[in-house]
């Protein structure tokens, strides 16, 4: 685990509020991406029983990747006018992404995942539309500090 809690011994010293409040302000990133890039991680079961639905989560996350980095957008971003959208990416890093076939398994969605942020470096996993694929993601990632985004069933 990279981002470790504070432990009763340091609240006793009388230091935890200069620690507690430091954190309050602004949490460093356990994978804060490097470079231009950050990579979001596609667990989809491309194949299996959920196999059209994961096509349809693919084409909609690759849609919306290209509205983040302001690429592809038929002029939606003018129609709707967001606040948020700016087409620069996330904290103006341009979105990658990487995609693992879930095969609608559990063991293979983690495995997948595994992969996907060791070889990677995902910073947030998502995908998804078993129960069974994201209770397995789910403690792989809050493990390893990524963020998960359970597909059409937000797991946080």
């Amino acid at each position: 685990m990279c981002c470790k809690p504070a432990s009763a011994g340091i609240l006793a010293t009388g230091v935890a509020p200069l620690i507690l409040s430091r954190g309050a302000r602004a949490q460093e990133f356990c994978n804060n991406p490097t470079g231009d890039t950050v990579t979001f991680g596609l667990n989809l079961p491309l194949t299996g029983a959920y196999a059209e639905e994961g096509a349809d989560e693919q084409k909609a996350y690759q849609l919306a990747i290209q509205h983040l980095n302001g690429e592809g957008d038929g002029g939606l971003i003018t129609v709707l006018t967001p606040t948020a959208l700016k087409g620069n990416g996330v904290l103006g890093k341009k979105v990658a992404f990487v995609t693992s076939d879930s095969q609608t398994k559990a063991d293979v969605a983690r495995a997948g995942a595994t992969r996907m942020i060791e070889r990677d470096g995902a910073v947030m996993i998502t995908g998804g539309s078993s129960s069974a694929e994201a209770i397995a993601v789910q403690g792989l990632c809050r493990g390893n500090g990524r963020h998960l985004h359970g597909g059409p069933h937000p797991l946080q």
